[in-house]
């Protein structure tokens, strides 16, 4: 748990502020987080079901260097407060907000003006924060907003903005005028503006992100995206954006009041309902993505720029009751009114609309292909303004709709029989008249609503809470609790040729992708539409596993039909479930073929190619391929039944690398599962050591001489290359083994090098000699590479030891050619770690940058003495090595234990606290060990190697931010299969997507693993 703060003057007592997603159970109801730099104030927002912290908003002062500082979060106990921060304090402040709006008249915000806040956003002792509103002059529909934080060494920060909609207040249009806002009396902005109705904007322009009583301190906030993605609140992606690419040195540099920001879509259309790829289109619009996938630090005001940038749309529909976004329960059968800019509106039975508008429409929303609008700037900064900017779409997005089919009204008078009234917004399907992707995408914009909404204080979560629930128990009755069609189709919205007989499976897809995004969100649902959602999910994946079969029914390769046909019916029956249907995937890929006639550039007719769209894996990564990835990625990591099997097909095609790669420039589809629980997983106990079957004999490599392997996260693979050396043996294959297989087993890469001399580096074909390969071997995700970080004792008498960095590319299963990378500097030991940035490190802490190919040996200096194992504490951003003595039964018989911040810092020496743990450690004297971290349970994990009675011990060591850390031993659960005696260097990790420890105890035996978590 980190993020950084940038800032660009070192500052002393700088205040900050951000929003800040916790993954489930990191910090249990009852705890709070602490912070390594300054002083912090967290104001919880939401929790997951099991109580823990989901969100929270941090705030606080800190001590900034120049350029950027990390800033690590740990768990901690909860602690009473100072007295929070009140209005009383902000009237002392003197502070003066005064917005005119020409001939419309101002609103000013001053003196008294502040002892009555519209609403309170945050309390506390280092940041509060205040909502506040007012008419601007007599204009009934022009409103002047504004969010006030005040900081506790006296810092005022303000976000201004006007907004121009509400309901029925009769009259709405344009308030063309010079918007001008002023902080005690100095004007902060000026600009003319044409605000359309139901519009709104900040009243800000250029760089600036708020407005401050002194001057602007400019920093900028940077999340450790991989962790966040972790939390299961954003899709995890697998793409990886250089930052030179077009579309991040496109996002927007500064903000233009209604400018259209980042939401042009393909060819630059400013239309939301254009048709083709759109980039805004997905779970998150790529300008989101962008900030997950782009290696750079100052991509966060992108985001909240876009999320301003959203105001340009009419979709700000403000109950003039209660001045919020409107209550589905109040407002059962209101329909946006014709001639707005909303396309596709619907009617309402009795009559309700929405007041007339004139002076022209804001840019046309479409729910079809609606983007997500404020959810990730909300999830940046924890702003009101951007919370309520989700809550105007997921509203707005029912309003849209005839009132009896979000009813549940599928077919006029069926449905709503069953119960349901328009005040549930079910988002159900109606043809042609609400297509199966606006079902999508408003179920989408819904779970991200009720996922931020906070759990306390704010009626609109009862609301979206509701309509949530609604929508499981609408889609499961509809589609699982009776029989319906196997292939997991909900009706489709929209006809071709004026019949159902086929549909689209890309929209069908979106669907998926939408509900398998909604479960991993941990919404506060009750038991039983909980178990609703999941099983509809279930169903629903289907349509995505079932297109990804082998060649005897639908055959994969051409997944991506642009239609398909599961009915030979014009007219199925989907609501009663009773079709008719196709009986078979076979059926159904036939008759889906069925006199077309065969395109090489689109449809495959080899098994292991897939078949691009439009001919090449760049148009593939916007195109059908591309729009699967979701639906197939939440089916795996969901555990749907054939999923993973489906997965590994696709993964598995000899033309998937160049799909991927292209991912790295069109990043908006490149979802992948975070988490999946193949067939020898399911069911097993926690704690409890079991072996995976089929798992022995290392693929032939020699992994007994001194060598382990190394995992490849977003894979789940494990790799051996060159194992062996010495005399043990020269065969220098490289090996993998997928642990996301139903039944894994080895899968040869690159074949022994047919003849090797002893004593070289490098035998006569090219390739790296056999060696001891010990901790040496790291998987470099910003390469794509698995890489040996030296060579020590080599095939022959041990001599060919050397700085040299070979590495394979397991895309083509060849090693780059010699010298591609730079050796080791001297003295600077094997390398033993690799970060998620790409830096690999050397057991004395030297780091060579692998996109820029340097070392920087002044980077850390660990102790000699600490050879190996190594491990990176992903929360703090800390390496940490561990031996007895040498590691290997040498040296001084002592506890070596060093940690060093890997983003720069100096190197400390560790300490444990007295513990039975502790004795047992230094009566071990533990040498040949393999050590990780457990990131789900923030510990490191050290196993002992071959020393007899307690061979397989497991310390655990509960790391923090200091230099005084607990240790204690790992028990496994009676019913723990007893492991073979063996080294255990480089042979024992932590698998993140498989929440456990899997070990290589002997090459001969199976692998063995346990579930921790």
């Amino acid at each position: 748990m980190q993020f950084s703060l940038g800032s660009a003057a070192a500052q002393s007592n700088a205040p900050f502020c951000l929003g800040f997603a916790f993954r489930r159970g990191d910090v249990p109801a009852g705890s709070t987080v602490s912070a390594s730099l300054g002083s912090i104030q967290v104001t919880p927002r939401n929790a997951w079901p099991d109580g823990s912290l989901k969100f929270a908003q941090i705030a606080g002062l800190a001590d900034l260097p120049e350029g950027a500082v990390k800033i690590s979060l740990y768990r901690s106990d909860l602690k009473s407060t100072p007295t929070a921060l009140t209005t009383a304090d902000l009237k002392r402040a003197a502070a003066v907000a005064d917005f005119t709006c020409g001939a419309f008249g101002n609103a000013k915000f001053a003196d008294a003006d502040w002892d009555s806040p519209f609403q309170t956003w945050a309390s506390g002792h280092l940041m509060s924060s205040w909502i506040y509103r007012k008419s601007v002059g007599t204009d009934a529909h022009l409103v002047a907003w504004l969010e006030v934080r005040l900081f506790a060494n006296g810092a005022v920060e303000m976000l201004p903005w006007v907004e121009n909609g509400f309901i029925r207040v009769p009259g709405p249009s344009n308030k063309n005028a010079t918007y001008t806002f002023a902080m005690n009396g100095v004007t902060r902005f000026s600009a003319a503006i044409d605000l359309k109705h139901h519009q709104r904007t900040v009243l800000l322009d250029g760089i600036r992100l708020s407005h401050w009583l002194g001057a602007d301190l400019g920093l900028v906030v940077k999340h450790d995206v991989l962790y966040l993605q972790a939390t299961g609140l954003v899709p995890s992606y697998g793409a990886s954006v250089a930052t030179d690419y077009g579309s991040v040195s496109n996002l927007p540099p500064g903000y233009v009041p209604l400018n259209k920001g980042s939401f042009l879509y393909d060819g630059g259309s400013a239309s939301m309902a254009a048709s083709g790829y759109q980039p805004a289109i997905g779970l998150l619009p790529e300008h989101d993505v962008l900030y997950l996938t782009a290696d750079e630090a100052t991509l966060s005001p992108a985001v909240v720029r876009n999320g301003f940038s959203a105001g340009q749309f009419g979709i700000h529909y403000r109950d003039e009751t209660t001045h919020r976004p409107l209550r589905f329960s109040r407002w059962p059968t209101l329909v946006i009114a014709d001639g707005q800019g909303i396309k596709d509106n619907g009617a309402s039975t009795t009559g309700t609309y929405t007041a007339a508008a004139t002076g022209g429409n804001p840019p046309a929303w479409d729910v079809a292909h609606s983007p997500s609008v404020g959810f990730m700037a909300y999830l940046v900064t924890g702003r009101w303004y951007f919370m309520e900017e989700v809550q105007f779409a997921a509203t707005l997005n029912a309003l849209v709709m005839t009132d009896w089919i979000r009813a549940g009204g599928g077919a006029p008078g069926y449905l709503p029989a069953l119960g349901y009234t328009g005040s549930s917004a079910v988002f159900a399907t109606a043809v042609d008249a609400f297509q199966t992707r606006a079902s999508a995408w408003a179920v989408r914009t819904l779970a991200q609503a009720l996922c931020i909404t906070p759990d306390s204080g704010d009626a609109l979560r009862a609301e979206f809470l509701a309509s949530m629930e609604e929508n499981c128990r609408y889609f499961h009755q509809v589609y699982v609790a009776q029989a319906n069609n196997p292939y997991g189709w909900i009706k489709p919205g929209e006809s071709y040729n004026g019949a159902l007989t086929e549909g689209a499976p890309w929209q069908q897809d979106f669907v998926t992708a939408a509900w398998g995004y909604a479960a991993s969100l941990g919404l506060p649902l009750s038991a039983t539409r909980s178990n609703q959602l999941n099983a509809f999910f279930a169903w629903k994946a289907k349509s995505i596993v079932r297109r990804l079969g082998d060649a005897s029914g639908f055959w994969y390769v051409n997944a991506n039909a642009y239609t398909v046909k599961i009915t030979p019916s014009p007219i199925p029956d989907y609501e009663g479930g009773r079709g008719p249907w196709y009986v078979s995937d076979a059926e159904v890929y036939a008759a889906t073929n069925s006199g077309q006639a065969p395109n090489p550039d689109y449809r495959s007719k080899t098994e292991g190619v897939l078949g691009f769209d439009y001919g090449s894996a760049a148009d593939a990564a916007k195109a059908l391929w591309a729009n699967l990835q979701p639906a197939i990625a939440y089916a795996v990591q969901h555990g749907v039944p054939g999923a993973l099997d489906a997965y590994n097909r696709m993964v598995g095609a000899s033309n998937w690398g160049s799909l991927q790669t292209a991912f790295n420039q069109r990043p908006v589809w490149s979802v992948r599962p975070t988490r999946w629980v193949p067939q020898w997983l399911a069911g097993q106990a926690l704690n409890r050591w079991f072996e995976i079957p089929g798992t022995g004999g290392a693929g032939g490599a020699a992994a007994h001489a001194f060598s382990g392997f190394a995992l490849r996260p977003d894979t789940g693979e494990i790799f051996i290359a060159a194992a062996g050396g010495h005399n043990d043996s020269f065969d220098n294959r490289v090996v993998s083994l997928d642990l996301r297989s139903a039944a894994p087993g080895w899968t040869l890469r690159k074949a022994p090098s047919p003849s090797a001399t002893p004593n070289v580096l490098y035998y006569a074909d090219g390739t790296p000699t056999s060696r001891h390969t010990y901790h040496h071997t790291v998987w470099v995700a910003a390469v794509n590479r698995l890489m040996l970080v030296g060579c020590r004792y080599g095939f022959g008498g041990g001599t060919p030891s050397g700085p040299n960095i070979d590495a394979f590319d397991p895309v083509k299963n060849s090693w780059d050619p010699q010298v591609t990378w730079p050796a080791i500097p001297t003295s600077r030991g094997y390398g033993v770690l690799a970060d998620a940035a790409g830096n690999v490190f050397t057991q004395t802490g030297a780091r060579l940058n692998t996109t820029t190919k340097a070392w920087d040996s002044s980077y850390a200096t660990a102790s000699a003495t600490v050879r190996y194992p190594w491990a990176i504490d992903t929360q703090r951003d800390q390496a940490f090595g561990l031996c007895w003595g040498d590691g290997e039964g040498y040296g001084t018989p002592q506890i070596n234990a060093v940690a060093y911040p890997t983003s720069g810092g100096a190197t400390r020496p560790i300490t444990f606290n007295a513990s039975l743990a502790l004795a047992a450690f230094q009566t071990d004297g533990p040498t040949y060990a393999g050590m990780t971290y457990d990131s789900d349970n923030d510990q490191f994990l050290f196993t002992r190697g071959d020393q007899g009675v307690n061979d397989g011990r497991i310390y655990v060591i509960k790391p923090n931010s200091g230099s005084n850390w607990d240790i204690s031993i790992l028990a496994p659960e009676s019913g723990s299969v007893p492991l073979p005696a063996s080294t255990t260097i480089a042979k024992i990790v932590y698998v993140a997507s498989l929440k456990g420890l899997v070990c290589m105890r002997s090459s001969a035996a199976n692998l063995f693993f346990m579930r921790l978590a």
